[in-house]
């Protein structure tokens, strides 16, 4: 399920964003005053760029005192394309624009600096041969090499290289490039390999390798070096010219797992942006030097598309993000170094999570860009051993450590709220004139215990499991008894589309193990008829799901055909319900989840929920960056995001997402006249629908199902702890060591200890 999103660009003032200092949540030790950092700092600086509304950025580099941008602008009335080099001059803070003389079926696909200081393209040249009804009869493509001159854009040398680059296929697309201390040209063409040429054009060697190459750049000692996934994870390698091949992984040099962007070091061998962590690299001692992280420098480290280092030490970055809205710009950042005594502190409000959110820190960085008193600095436990990281954060959260604002995603929301570590939020939301009427009720009240309000949310899905109303009637909720009368009766094979033991447990289990397990009161209740019959249910399913059977029948046949008759997915717009429909085929009921309540329609946040700490001594900072994500303009924001991330918590901003799901989209046909055409494509497996305006009945039946939810989903959420337990003591009972009864025993007897120990 995809959804094309336009690239915007746009461009930032220049400003200087002051750093904070560490002052601690409620608990440590304070002295009331805020505190300076001693030594250098980096902080960010913002450069503006004359550029193109609309404009999308192919390539980015630095020479000299310059940066570099290439980019493409398309115009819509005339139907063509420009192609445009931007050029900032650093000392100055000021950009031109220099006009490419390319043709509109040509595009650059990489751009460098030579060691001469030239600037270098790739670019892609594509002619076309119609016939008289404008079809096109056949087509040819020619990769050239472009020397640009840096003074004005003007281009001294272009060069036919397509032909030292071997294809099978009839587009070739050059995914890298650079050039190393030599004036070698490397090239690779993510199919036949790395091909080098030389600076006169001759053909120096072709490397394969069998492993996509992730980045590729240049050192500051003039060697060219590769990142690719190897037999251990992400691996750095050296091309090796005499050999002509690749060399042996460098060990310790990149994180095994998650992407690498290295950049032509200019004290050291290489810059390196590893996930948010921007280091300097010597690779002759291996030895790595962490100079900041994005998010210090009020960046999203995920939407940095090039950088660089300056002779003046400072560090450059192209951001290309998107705001709320769904706009998208690109500015420069620069980091700078600075005394730390030159630097206003602000005090810090700490944000605790095992991985920040893509929307959260989105709204952490336009909160610290703009806010003058508070900055909030992220923890993320989960960076390194996701077990050792969780233990550590549930451990802050009941002592002195415990950050300020709370992500709510991987903990055991119940047991977190009787231990008093959530801080009542309504008091806050009345004190700044916001009204529970004007958000989703029933979604707000699902963070409700004893009318205390210990979570907020921007934006929710719905977690369901969907039947034919044919099959099950006009069900929105049934009891586990219910639900495991209705499965018994039927071939267990066809129940659901991947059906193992552990997705029974999640199925029946772990999504509402407040069921089973109550941290209020202590009790638990596991030795009961119903968990019992989850066992024997389950013991007619699998270990592990066959995820390559060969089956040529996929979801929407299977749907239809009655091979499943359960199918549990999310629901997060009109449009994914629309697709759904098409894939059944007839009605649809929402069953959800079984639970006594017969609630199973479950609430799941998305973008991040958050609590705030009891503990915290910095709780109106923390309440003022929780409120923005609830502000009438970041929701009515969210609303362009609508299809694919959920439905905005403010009813005026809801409201609006079904108007605009029911408002038609138009174009003019060859008559002139307005046809309806579709507003997206979605799909699943075999199946694939245009999706056109939603009618008012489809709306209303989005409306029901969200009224319905009253519960959160807690599979996601539960403690790890739990699920060890019931998978460690279940065993006996499915290799036939054991009853069903004395199985549930244990686990009964194990759990109420763990729940008495942490309580």
């Amino acid at each position: 399920m995809k959804k094309n999103k336009r690239i915007f660009a746009a461009a930032a003032a220049l400003t200087g964003i002051l750093l904070s200092v560490l002052s601690g949540c409620g608990g440590k030790e304070d002295t009331g005053e805020t505190k300076k950092p001693e030594g250098l700092i980096y902080v960010p600086q913002y450069a503006q760029i004359d550029m193109d509304k609309d404009s999308y950025v192919y390539a980015a580099a630095a020479a000299g005192d310059n940066i570099f941008i290439c980019a493409q602008k398309w115009d819509e009335a005339a139907g063509t394309s420009s192609n445009f080099l931007y050029k900032y001059k650093i000392a100055e803070d000021s950009s031109e624009k220099l006009a490419l003389e390319m043709d509109e079926n040509s595009n650059v696909s990489n751009m460098t600096i030579g060691p001469d200081g030239d600037i270098y393209m790739v670019v892609n040249k594509n002619s076309y041969n119609t016939d008289e009804s404008g079809e096109i009869t056949d087509a040819s493509q020619t990769i050239e090499l472009w020397d640009i001159s840096p003074e004005d854009g003007s281009v001294k040398e272009a060069t036919d290289v397509t032909e030292f680059i071997e294809s099978d296929s009839d587009y070739v697309y050059v995914q890298n490039f650079c050039i190393d201390g030599q004036g070698n040209f490397y090239l690779y063409d993510g199919d036949k390999g790395l091909h080098v040429v030389s600076r006169e054009f001759q053909k120096v060697c072709d490397i394969d390798f069998e492993n996509w190459i992730n980045a590729m750049a240049a050192s500051k000692e003039g060697d060219v070096y590769i990142a690719a996934y190897g037999n251990n994870g992400m691996e750095l390698r050296k091309v090796d010219l005499a050999a002509k091949a690749m060399g042996n992984p460098i060990e310790g040099a990149v994180e095994p797992y998650g992407n690498a962007s290295f950049y032509t070091g200019i004290e050291k061998s290489f810059l390196v942006s590893v996930s948010d962590q921007v280091s300097r690299m010597d690779i002759a001692s291996g030895e790595k030097e962490d100079l900041f992280k994005w998010l210090d420098m009020d960046v999203n480290g995920d939407s940095v598309r090039y950088a660089g280092e300056l002779s003046d030490g400072r560090i450059w970055a192209l951001v290309n993000d998107y705001s709320a809205s769904g706009d998208s710009s690109n500015e420069l950042v620069f980091a700078v170094q600075k005394d730390a005594s030159e630097v206003v502190p602000k005090e810090e409000i700490v944000y605790g999570t095992m991985w920040v959110d893509y929307q959260i820190k989105r709204n952490i960085i336009d909160f610290n860009k703009k806010n003058e008193k508070y900055r909030i600095t992220v923890k993320e436990y989960g960076n390194d051993d996701f077990e050792t990281g969780l233990t550590q954060f549930h451990t802050d959260l009941t002592t002195a450590n415990c950050p300020d604002i709370i992500s709510l995603n991987n903990i055991n929301y119940d047991q977190y709220v009787s231990l008093g570590v959530l801080e009542d939020i309504y008091p806050y939301m009345e004190k700044s004139g916001l009204n529970k009427s004007d958000f989703v009720e029933n979604v707000m009240q699902a963070f409700e215990v004893d009318g205390k309000l210990y979570g907020v949310l921007p934006q929710f899905y719905i977690d369901t499991t969907m039947a034919k109303t044919s099959l099950v009637g006009e069900k929105t909720g049934w009891t586990l008894s219910e639900m495991l009368d209705f499965v018994e009766s039927m071939d267990a094979e066809n129940i659901f589309s991947y059906g193992t033991r552990s997705s029974i447990f999640y199925y029946c289990i772990y999504n509402n193990i407040d069921e089973f397990v109550n941290w209020e009161t202590g009790e638990c209740s596991f030795d009961g008829e119903d968990f019992i019959r989850v066992l024997e249910f389950a013991a007619k399913f699998q270990d592990d799901a066959d995820y390559n059977y060969n089956n040529e029948e996929g979801i929407s046949s299977r749907l239809r055909n009655d091979r499943i008759l359960l199918f549990q997915n999310t629901i997060t717009s009109v449009q994914e319900y629309q697709m759904m429909q098409g894939m059944f085929g007839e009605p649809l009921s929402f069953v959800g989840y079984p639970n006594s309540e017969r609630q199973g329609n479950l609430i799941q946040p998305s973008g991040g929920s958050l609590g705030m700490s009891a503990k915290s001594d910095k709780k109106d900072g923390a309440w003022e960056f929780m409120q923005t994500l609830l502000s009438e303009d970041y929701q009515n924001a969210l609303v362009s995001e609508h299809g694919s991330n959920g439905f905005p918590i403010r009813k005026s901003a809801l409201e609006a997402q079904f108007e605009m799901d029911m408002t038609p989209d138009y174009y003019t046909d060859e008559n002139g006249e307005q046809v309806e055409s579709p507003k997206t494509h979605w799909g699943w497996d075999d199946f694939e629908m245009e999706i056109m305006a939603a009618t008012q009945e489809e709306v209303d039946a989005i409306k029901t199902l969200i009224a319905s939810a009253s519960k959160l989903g807690t599979s996601g959420s539960m403690d790890t702890q739990l699920s060890k337990i019931i998978t460690e003591e279940s065993e006996p009972f499915f290799k036939g060591q054991k009853s069903a009864k004395d199985v549930a025993g244990v686990i009964q007897n194990r759990i109420q200890i763990y729940v008495n120990e942490n309580r």
